[in-house]
């Protein structure tokens, strides 16, 4: 019995110095010590090591890191913002470009409520009611310019379902937006206008969503191009072009760059879980929203967002 406990005992002794050792070599960064305890006790920096490697704040080099949240490297250029959406609207990017309750205009709201994430956390994805939750952000995306947007949902109506969307007012002509549309295809649409001319730039997938099931969806812009690719659960399932709405000739072509009018009905709030049509408001659940400008995501890209927890 003597013996066993001694085995044991060497184990855990083993284990300690290793997780230890493990820490303190190149590839184990704690991200950061908070503010109590005397830096200069070989004690404390002992257990924060420890303790950091344990609650998985550690990271290897290379990785950047937000109050204990891993960016891959390959995901850190152009990122605007972040919303894992983990109990709050917060952007946990680095940026602060946190999500807010737009008022004035817009309907009240007190944000989306929290339930189950993907990997059944608590309070890890975000709910709405498809009545009145809904948040903005400061995104804006502009039709000459490289962006990307990427976020999981779990639509309740895989038909008619506004997921994100920017509009000057209510009732106004859509700026950017993202939904899916009456046969329960994932589209991305935007008008153009200008001085009386315009034309819409849209896209659709080729899948169609199914309700109550997550699925992956992405918007790659090309700022070269003025147009973009749609991706549904890592696919590229469809490809945007400028459509010309009945009677609306003369039509704008191509993107018409400078602030007054902007190519596109742009400004702030990006609403998230909001959009022009009626029904306006989202129903379902959406997770970790990436919204990055000044640059195209990759296939590669893309598996990377979807293998994230």
């Amino acid at each position: 019995m003597e013996s066993c406990f001694r085995i044991i005992q060497q184990i855990r002794l083993f284990v300690f110095v290793f997780v230890f050792v493990f820490c303190l070599c190149s590839y184990c960064q704690p991200n950061s010590f908070n503010n109590a305890g005397d830096y200069k006790s070989k004690s404390f920096t002992e257990t924060e090591i420890l303790k950091c490697f344990l609650e998985g704040r550690c990271g290897p080099n290379g990785v950047t890191s937000t109050n204990g949240f891993q960016i891959p490297p390959t995901l850190v250029s152009g990122l605007y913002a972040w919303y894992p959406l983990d109990g709050d609207i917060n952007d946990k990017s680095g940026s602060a470009h946190h999500g807010y309750f737009p008022g004035g205009i817009w309907p009240a709201t007190t944000g989306p409520s929290y339930s189950l994430s993907r990997s059944h956390l608590p309070n890890g994805t975000a709910s709405f009611n498809g009545t009145d939750q809904y948040f903005g952000s400061d995104f804006t995306p502009l039709c000459n310019e490289d962006f990307a947007i990427a976020l999981w949902i779990f639509p309740n109506n895989a038909t008619n379902n506004q997921i994100i969307g920017f509009q000057q007012a209510i009732g106004y002509n859509p700026g950017p937006r993202l939904l899916l549309d009456a046969a329960g295809h994932f589209e991305f649409s935007a008008f153009f206008s200008f001085w009386g001319n315009s034309s819409v730039t849209v896209g659709t997938s080729s899948t169609v969503l199914t309700a109550n099931v997550w699925t992956h969806i992405t918007y790659v812009h090309n700022g070269a191009t003025q147009q973009g690719t749609i991706w549904v659960n890592g696919v590229g399932v469809g490809v945007t072009s400028d459509f010309i709405p009945s009677g609306d000739l003369p039509y704008v072509t191509g993107c018409i760059t400078g602030s007054s009018p902007l190519p596109w009905w742009t400004g702030t709030p990006l609403n998230i879980g909001y959009g022009f049509a009626n029904p306006r408001f989202f129903t379902g659940r959406m997770d970790d929203i990436w919204f990055f400008k000044g640059r195209q995501l990759s296939a590669s890209d893309i598996s990377t967002l979807m293998s994230l927890p």
